[in-house]
């Protein structure tokens, strides 16, 4: 095996396979970089409408004088 990578072809054969490594490993980290990134996108969301719900719903007044209230929205 030696002997085949001192020769001119199995030096460019040795190059070639170093280059594909190479080029597999950026393209491995690129991708998992970008998958971190949209779950760290789609997890911020979830949690930025989580907390839009508990907002509005501690902004609901649920007092017992307001039943009555017209709230807007026409019933036939």
């Amino acid at each position: 095996m030696i002997a085949f990578l001192l020769t001119p072809i199995g030096r460019y054969v040795a190059i070639g396979v170093i280059t594909l490594v190479a080029a597999y490993g950026i393209y491995s980290k690129i991708r998992a970089n970008a998958v971190a990134e949209i779950e760290a996108a789609a997890t911020t969301d979830v949690l930025r409408r989580t907390q839009n719900a508990i907002h509005a719903g501690d902004n609901v007044n649920v007092s017992s004088e307001r039943l009555r209230e017209p709230d807007g929205h026409s019933r036939d």
